[in-house]
This record gives structure tokens, sequence and C-alpha cells, in this order.
């Protein structure tokens, strides 16, 4: 896990939307939303060894953490990224299982 970085970085949603906590609980709320279906196709894709599908929703999702500031998240997605171009399908696999992982953290830290 990428424990080092900060699960949550709220400077970074603060930097491009101002102080407007409510729009930021909005984007928080719909990435909440949105990410576990991907997660699902991530991890179903890894199972059936399908690295190109791993590879292109990895890569929407790292733009999804930057863009929220989940550093540790974003770090395990890049492993993602850097196991799928090494065609490492048992590292895929760990290394998605780590990005849950993130997910799991980062939920509980937004909730907080």
């Amino acid at each position: 896990m990428s424990s080092e970085l900060p699960v949550l970085d709220r400077s970074v949603l603060m930097s491009s939307l101002g102080d407007d906590l409510e729009i930021i609980e909005e984007i928080l709320e719909l990435f909440r939303t949105i990410t576990p279906e991907i997660l699902e196709s991530l991890e179903k894709a890894a199972d059936e060894g399908d690295l190109e599908t791993v590879r292109k929703s990895a890569h929407s999702l790292k733009g999804s953490t930057g863009n929220i500031g989940a550093k540790a998240m974003q770090e395990s997605i890049r492993n993602i990224e850097a196991a799928c171009a090494d065609k490492d399908k048992e590292s895929v696999r760990e290394r998605v299982n780590d990005s849950i992982s993130e997910y799991h953290r980062l939920i509980s830290e937004i909730s907080k």
C-alpha cells in the first residue's frame, strides 16, 4: 500500500474549487458513487486476464483520484498501469486488490 502518501489531500480540491465545501462534498460523493463500479470492472478484467481493459479502467480512475487528491489510491492505480505494461497478470491482480484496499481507506477518510 501507499501508506507514506496522504489518503486524501483536500487541498487539491480546495485549490481548484476554493472553499466551497458544498461542491467539494458533492464531488466526493460522486466519486464514492461511481468508483465501486470501476473497481468491479477492474477486478473482473484482472480475474479474466484482460490487461487492456484493466489498463483503460485504471487510466480513467487514475485521473479521478488525482482530481480529488486521493494520493495513495492514485499511486496504487499507477502500479496497476505499470504491471499492465509489464504484462504481469499476477501482479496486476495484486495491484487491483491494493487499489480496492486504498479505496476503502479513502472512503473512511472522506467520511470523517
